[in-house]
């Protein structure tokens, strides 16, 4: 029989024990913020764009509204290995009249579904563009993006690692950036599509960038397209007066939600069916 006092020790013992499920995750995290680490480590001199160019980066494609400008590196997207330290691209925003580095992508050539090895990252923040540089950096290439697919492929991961990411670290989106760009304080739990106006409102750029989203994701005819020139327009006016009534946009959260979600429903309404199912997936 064994001693009552024995019993008691192996219970405290396995009641102070630490859970498989909870070391784990605490080996997740603790991978997670090396790699950020390291990832901050091996960019911080990037943060002046003019060393990043020094090395070997070069702009790519449009300036996303919620990703910025990519810088890409193409020796670096034909390295086999993944280095934290080393991304192949890095993301500037204009903050405040000069280039600001706000994150930092991994890629690399695939050829099956597999996720790529050699960072400490869940395989749903990957994911797979397939073309050439200039068409995987244009417009249709993150209106909706595609998971991990087989065949040769760019598997991509992006790191919020300088501006911090609503939606979380390795997010392929930061609807932070429309109100960086525009001085204004994140405001927490606020909508994409709030974001989306905002980004609306922010100048010429921000007309163009949707102008041309709607031309090259739904593929419309030119009289629809010029239709869609002056559903922008008007749309941009409204996020713009909204802006305007108050100096920090989550006053108006609401209603600049309402904006872009208003702009979705003229555009449905501007143009063929067979073009609104390319465009359903802007929200």
């Amino acid at each position: 029989m064994r001693h009552p006092c024995s019993c008691a020790a192996l219970l405290a013992s396995a009641l102070l024990a630490p859970l498989p499920g909870l070391a784990a995750q605490h080996a997740s995290e603790t991978a997670l913020a090396e790699f950020v680490a390291a990832a901050r480590a091996g960019t911080v001199h990037y943060r002046d764009p003019e060393v990043a160019r020094a090395a070997g980066y070069r702009p790519v494609g449009p300036d996303f509204p919620s990703m910025g400008r990519h810088w890409v590196h193409p020796g670096l997207i034909l390295h086999e290995t993944l280095d934290a330290a080393q991304p192949a691209i890095l993301e500037y925003v204009e903050l405040e009249g000069r280039l600001a580095l706000v994150g930092v992508a991994y890629a690399v050539l695939a050829r099956d579904a597999r996720p790529p090895d050699g960072l400490p990252v869940p395989v749903a923040a990957w994911h797979s563009h397939q073309g050439t540089v200039e068409e995987e950096s244009f417009l249709r290439s993150h209106a909706g993006v595609a998971p991990l697919s087989p065949g040769p492929r760019i598997a991509v991961l992006h790191a919020w690692i300088w501006l911090d990411n609503p939606d979380g670290l390795l997010a392929t989106d930061n609807w932070a950036l429309p109100y960086a760009r525009l001085g204004y304080p994140v405001p927490a739990g606020a909508p994409h599509e709030a974001a989306r106006a905002v980004a609306l409102a922010a100048g010429d750029g921000g007309r163009a960038y949707v102008e041309a989203l709607l031309r090259a994701v739904g593929r419309a005819s030119v009289e629809e397209t010029r239709a869609l020139t002056a559903v922008v327009v008007k749309h941009q006016a409204v996020a713009r007066a909204l802006l305007q009534r108050d100096a920090i946009p989550y006053l108006r959260l609401a209603e600049l939600g309402r904006c872009w979600s208003a702009l979705l429903d003229d555009v449905r309404a501007t143009v063929r069916p067979e073009v609104w199912e390319r465009l359903k997936q802007i929200h």
